[in-house]
């Protein structure tokens, strides 16, 4: 069901900037343990490597797909509120 409250819309960017937040931090940590992840993928490279790149690749989606919900958000609030000039997320 789609919410048609501005508060409900207001805490659901909240909790998608929350979300955001968490996953830029992860994938900091993730090329932090994992610096080889900057070079290009080599069919010599250990399976935690590996891994740690899909899982960095999965991360950049999330984010991919995090930015077209909130965006699909915000314009379901600014058509509820349409006086409303500049949104916080």
């Amino acid at each position: 069901m789609i919410p048609r409250d501005p508060l409900a819309l207001q805490r659901q960017l909240a909790g998608l900037a929350t979300l955001e937040a968490t996953v830029r931090t992860a994938l900091r940590a993730l090329h932090t343990m994992y610096p080889a992840l900057a070079r290009q993928p080599s069919e010599h490279d250990v399976l935690e490597l590996t891994t740690a790149r899909m899982l960095a690749e999965a991360g950049n989606e999330l984010l991919v797909y995090l930015d077209d919900h909130r965006a699909y958000v915000a314009r379901r609030l600014k058509a509820l509120q349409p006086d409303q000039t500049s949104w916080p997320f």
